[in-house]
């Protein structure tokens, strides 16, 4: 096998590659170890080498160079003669079958489908055959046991990494748990995949520098080693938390590795899933993003800064943007997104104080669409421009299929109410309005009753005095 190496800081890498007729197999892997083997085969013998010169072209931008006899003067390696077939009833690592991976890329929640392709595999003699049939079964034991005893074929250079790079133990949501719920959702997430049908299921990455200094590496070259990996070819969700300095080191590396190399049984995706201080928190620009990811049903962000794009994404059906301060340049983006399935759409605008620049201007597009037919939940919610956006609402065209409006969190004051009130045509259709945290007195509690089946009014807040002036704030803001 032509040889290929990448070394640069503390990765250490090869890659091979025969192409033999209708087919190629590659090998890759840690220097030093045995690595990983995967054969695809395609439709005929011009596709197989059009495809093998492609990904040498791409190994070699990246900065892997050929090793060995082969490497003075070479662009690419020849076509190497063909090898012996393998003798009956030996192991075939990675077996393939486009037909039964079709129903998984289809549905990656699809039991049955998994349950088909592990007989098949089991015929081969791949060992993921066994594992896809003891996760199945509910044998997590054994199969942990299986993943260990086999780690140099379902993890390979994964092996050190299955812990996050980050303790992760200050995060904004404890406080809304147990004691015991807290210790599960830590020891969850500080796994790095979770399995599930024999495959890594949910990949979730993060390197604080500051909680674990003995990690030298990049986050990007573990995502890019999970994306190459045959463990991850159907993952299904991605979380990410820290990137390095968790100050000022933003995700975009990791996002444009997704843009180019998500599998297409992506369905979610979190950005700042853990956040303690989440003014300090950076995501960066998902603008790359978009056409990795066309499947994409859940996107969650949390976050201090981030913007959208030019956002394109034909089956999101549930988006939360969580921020303390959101910029009117990412608030029109989401305004005018692309995302005729989505079903619950939840923004939060934040104070100035913390970049948020949006007004009701960033809004009204929003308001004015009425081609999201699916829409239930909208929450435009932590607004410090609540007032002027309860004006906003009478005769919204995108209010019309919603049964939920959610406005909490915000500065709505008695005067926002009054106009809720003006609005109750367009809204006495709805199910909930919930105007939870805000500062409504009595009068304007009173106002509100009874615009639609039901309207929560929880936990109203009293604004701050200064001799003429009342100070209100955002729930959300550092």
């Amino acid at each position: 096998m032509p040889r290929y190496e990448f070394q640069e800081g503390t990765s250490n890498k090869f890659w091979e590659i025969t192409l033999d007729g209708k087919s190629f197999k590659t090998s890759y892997g840690k220097i030093g170890t045995a690595g990983q083997t995967t054969l695809k085969s395609f439709g005929d013998a011009a596709e197989a080498k059009a495809a093998y010169e492609k990904l040498i072209t791409e190994k070699t931008k990246k900065g892997y160079k050929l090793v060995g006899d082969g490497a003075a003067g070479a662009t690419a390696p020849a076509a190497p003669k063909k090898e012996r077939a393998a003798p009956a009833g030996a192991a075939t690592l990675d077996a393939r079958n486009e037909e039964l991976e079709a129903a998984i890329l289809k549905d990656p929640t699809n039991r049955q489908a998994f349950s088909i392709l592990a007989d098949w595999l089991q015929d081969q003699g791949d060992p993921r055959g066994e594992l896809i049939s003891l996760q199945l079964a509910n044998k997590e034991g054994q199969a942990k046991a299986l993943i260990e005893k086999r780690a140099d074929y379902f993890l390979g250079p994964l092996a050190e990494h299955q812990e996050v790079h980050d303790e992760g133990y200050n995060n904004s949501r404890s406080h809304l748990r147990t004691k015991e719920q807290e210790e599960a959702w830590q020891k969850v997430h500080q796994q790095a995949f979770l399995w599930r049908h024999g495959y890594i299921y949910r990949v979730r990455l993060s390197h604080d520098a500051y909680s674990d200094e003995t990690f030298k590496g990049k986050t990007a070259d573990i995502l890019e080693d999970v994306l190459e990996h045959p463990s991850a070819r159907f993952a299904v969700e991605f979380a990410f938390q820290s990137n390095g300095d968790p100050n000022e080191d933003d995700l975009e590396d990791l996002i444009e590795l997704l843009g180019e190399k998500a599998p297409p049984t992506t369905r979610k995706i979190s950005f700042g899933d853990n956040v303690d201080q989440i003014s300090w928190h950076h995501t960066g620009s998902l603008a790359k993003l978009w056409k990795g990811v066309p499947h994409l049903r859940t996107l969650e962000i949390e976050t201090g800064e981030f913007d959208v794009g030019k956002m394109v994404a034909p089956e999101l059906e549930r988006a939360i943007f969580i921020t303390g301060g959101l910029s009117a340049e990412c608030g029109k983006g989401i305004a005018t997104a692309q995302m005729p399935a989505i079903k619950h759409l939840e923004i939060y605008y934040g104070t100035e104080d913390y970049g948020g620049t949006c007004g009701v201007e960033e809004v009204r597009p929003l308001l004015e669409r009425d081609d999201l037919k699916h829409l239930e939940y909208l929450g435009l919610k932590n607004c410090e421009f609540a007032d002027e956006l309860a004006a906003a609402l009478p005769g919204a065209k995108v209010l019309r299929g919603l049964k939920t409006l959610d406005l909490s969190l915000g500065t709505m004051s008695d005067a926002g109410a009054a106009s809720l009130a003006k609005a109750k045509a367009s809204l006495q259709h709805l199910d909930c309005l919930d105007l939870t945290r805000n500062y409504l007195t009595d009068e304007g509690i009173a106002l509100v009753k009874g615009l639609c089946k039901k309207v929560i009014t929880a936990d109203q807040e009293e604004g701050d005095e200064d001799g003429d002036e009342v100070y209100r704030y955002a729930a959300i803001r550092e």
